[in-house]
């Protein structure tokens, strides 16, 4: 009878365990793991008649955090074409990491263009997203096509979370 109780010991004890190691997998990372493909980028592009910037609304944020607004803004004559698709990426020990969205999450595949002069405001889906936000240095990457989609240029709003 001893050797049957074990038993059944051990397979409860594997079944709770199991059931915190599912638990865990649910919970917001804390741990970045992918660096990002991007070294330093700038956050305007100016080259003739095509010239955008982007930037966040704020250069700091206060944590609990509800949103970041990216701002982007043409002020060349050529219309910029672009997508939903931005990724938030933090600093840690001079390198970036991508932040990564839930397995749930995806951004709608539709393009996009904003005409000269004129400006757009979209909002970063940080409740998506896999991570804690923690104090740091954040930026928003945003790739943009000119030249009739012939040209990608990737663009960077950084700012800072504090605190």
């Amino acid at each position: 009878m001893t050797g049957k109780k074990i038993t059944i010991l051990l397979l409860i004890s594997l079944l709770i365990l199991s059931g915190c190691t599912s638990f865990e997998t649910n919970r917001k990372k804390n741990i970045l793991e992918t660096v990002s493909s991007h070294g330093n980028l700038p956050n305007t592009f100016n080259n003739g008649n095509i010239a955008f910037s982007m930037t966040s609304d704020k250069e700091a944020y206060k944590l609990p955090i509800d949103d970041i607004t990216l701002i982007i803004s043409n002020s060349g004559s050529s219309t910029v074409k672009f997508g939903e698709q931005r990724t938030l990426e933090k600093l840690q020990e001079e390198t970036w990491h991508e932040i990564p969205y839930s397995e749930q999450f995806a951004f709608t595949d539709i393009g996009l263009g904003l005409g000269a002069k004129e400006h757009l405001e979209q909002k970063m889906p940080l409740e998506f997203l896999d991570y804690e936000l923690t104090a740091g240095t954040y930026r928003i990457v945003k790739n943009f096509y000119i030249n009739e989609g012939a040209e990608e240029i990737a663009l960077a709003a950084e700012f800072e979370i504090t605190k």
